[in-house]
């Protein structure tokens, strides 16, 4: 009797402290995202406070423009849908964003300097994210794939594109992700600003960088869950990728990215085989490289576009 008693309480103990914890975890980082537009009043970030002004006299530029919201179906079935701002170009800009964020908030500044300089925009939404279907997001994992379909969509509707890739964060990832599948030769450059290795080693530096060492416990439970829900693999590494990536690469990161360390970038761009260049912007935010030194920035994006756009 006492054996069982010890077993049942084990159990109990499981189930309560690791189990139902990890469930919960899990759901919290990889369950749909609400998330608010970069206009919306409520909206707050401190990495992109100092820039909040600038960024949305870039949206109100954007929204004046105008745009088509379009729709493909991805892979797995999901719904997802993006923005289309078509000026009638030969060259378009896909525009990849981060982790629990609107597109907008992480990139209208490049996408409308990209706009001013001759790029059409499609600006996707991540599934699970704000219009697109889906309940579940992938950290990059999953969303390589729809990545690959809206380069398709893009193809199919006009062949004669020349197409760059823009990512940042989670959006980066994804594009390390895909990079050594990027053998059309529609796809022209990729830009990735502040991508991370795994989301393992994102999972292990947000816990940390939280205090709350206790959650590094419960990540390979997590990751556990993961193969048999999303099937996807956590420990996947980007540089594993890039390793055989077949398109140039521009990475941008600030020196002292909190969410991203610089290393990760540092990493993902030494890992690279292709050819490559690497961009780094004093400042403290995540995914602002862009906003902290435009300059910097907007020279390295010339001279990348110069050497490999038509």
């Amino acid at each position: 009797m006492t054996f069982f008693v010890i077993l049942l309480s084990l159990m109990l103990f499981l189930i309560v402290f690791v189990i139902a914890p990890a469930f919960v975890f899990y759901h919290s980082i990889f369950g749909r995202r609400k998330v608010l537009p970069l206009d919306d009043e409520r909206l707050y970030k401190p990495g992109i406070e100092p820039f909040k002004e600038r960024m949305l006299s870039d949206l109100a530029v954007l929204k004046k423009v105008g745009f088509k919201r379009v729709s493909i179906i991805a892979k797995d079935g999901v719904t997802l849908c993006a923005d289309l701002y078509d000026r009638g170009a030969d060259k378009t800009a896909l525009m990849v964003h981060g982790y629990n964020a609107d597109p907008y908030v992480n990139l209208v500044s490049p996408a409308r300097w990209l706009y001013d300089n001759g790029f059409n925009l499609l600006v996707i939404y991540h599934r699970a994210h704000s219009y697109s279907g889906g309940d579940r997001s992938g950290m990059g994992l999953l969303e390589q794939d729809d990545v690959a379909s809206w380069i398709e969509y893009l193809e199919d509707r006009d062949g004669s594109q020349q197409i760059l890739l823009y990512g940042a964060s989670m959006g980066g990832s994804a594009l390390a992700y895909l990079s050594d599948r990027m053998t059309d030769d529609h796809v022209k450059g990729v830009m990735i600003d502040s991508g991370y290795i795994s989301t393992e080693r994102q999972l292990l530096h947000d816990v940390r960088r939280m205090h709350l060492p206790v959650l590094k416990l419960l990540i390979p439970l997590i990751g556990w869950i993961c193969k048999r829900d999303i099937h996807v693999d956590i420990r996947e590494k980007t540089t594993d990728h890039l390793k055989k990536a077949k398109k140039p690469i521009l990475f941008f990161h600030t020196e002292n990215d909190p969410t991203v360390d610089l290393s990760e970038g540092q990493e993902n761009c030494n890992a690279c085989s292709s050819r490559k260049q690497m961009v780094i912007t004093k400042g403290e935010g995540h995914m602002t490289a862009f906003l902290s030194d435009e300059p910097l920035v907007t020279n390295a994006m010339k001279d990348f576009i110069h050497q490999h756009f038509i």
